[in-house]
C-alpha cells in the first residue's frame, strides 16, 4: 500500500493536519487485511512540523506495536529531505519509536533503536534477506545474541521474518 502524503498540500502543519491525514490513513488500512508494508511517501511534502509527525507517523508506528492493533502493518517512510529526517527522527526519540526510511536508495533506521540492531539491520538491508546464522557469521555475533536482536527488531515492526528468514520491509514486500 501506497500512501502519498500531502495530497496537494505541501506543508504538513499542526495537530489537525496530521490528524485528518492519519485518520485518512487508518481508513485505508482497515479496508486491508493480512500483513502489509505501508509505504508513507512524503516526497511531494515540503514542510513537515514535530506535531504533525507526531500525529501521523508516531501514532501510526504506535497503533501498529499495539498488542491489540488493528492493523498488521509494517511502516517504510521515502521521500523525506534532510531537515524533515532531523524533524521526524527527534520525535520517534522522544517517544523510544523508530521506523524504516528509504533515503537514496538505502534503507536506514530512524528513531530510537540500539547500535547493535542498528548495525544488524544495516547488514541485513545491504543483503536484503538473511537467516539468523549468515547474520552472525558475517558479523562474527554469538548466534543467541544475533537472534535476540533480529527478534527485538521483528518485534518493533522493522524487519518481517518469513520462513526463518529475515528482510526489512520493502515496497516490494
Amino acid at each position: 500500500m501506497l500512501t502519498q502524503m500531502g495530497n496537494g498540500h505541501p506543508d504538513l502543519v499542526t495537530r489537525p493536519t496530521g490528524r485528518a491525514v492519519r485518520s485518512s490513513i487508518e481508513t485505508e488500512l482497515a479496508r486491508l487485511s493480512g500483513r502489509t508494508v505501508v509505504v508513507l511517501d512524503f516526497s511531494a511534502v515540503r514542510i513537515i512540523d514535530c506535531s504533525c509527525a507526531d500525529e501521523i507517523v508516531a501514532k501510526l508506528v504506535q497503533a501498529s506495536l499495539a498488542i491489540e492493533s488493528p492493523y498488521d502493518a509494517f511502516f517504510l517512510i521515502r521521500g523525506l529531505h534532510e531537515d524533515q529526517i532531523g524533524e521526524l527522527e527527534a520525535v520517534l526519540r522522544s517517544q523510544r519509536l523508530a521506523l524504516v526510511a528509504e533515503t537514496g536508495g538505502m534503507l536506514q533506521l530512524i528513531g530510537e533503536v540500539a547500535d547493535d540492531a542498528r548495525l544488524a539491520f544495516e547488514h541485513l538491508a545491504a543483503r536484503g534477506v538473511a537467516a539468523a546464522e549468515e547474520l552472525a557469521d558475517e558479523l562474527s555475533w554469538p548466534l543467541d545474541a544475533m537472534r535476540a536482536t533480529l527478534e527485538e527488531l521483528a518485534g518493533r515492526r522493522l524487519v518481517l521474518l518469513e520462513a526463518g528468514r529475515y528482510h526489512p520491509p520493502s515496497a516490494a514486500a
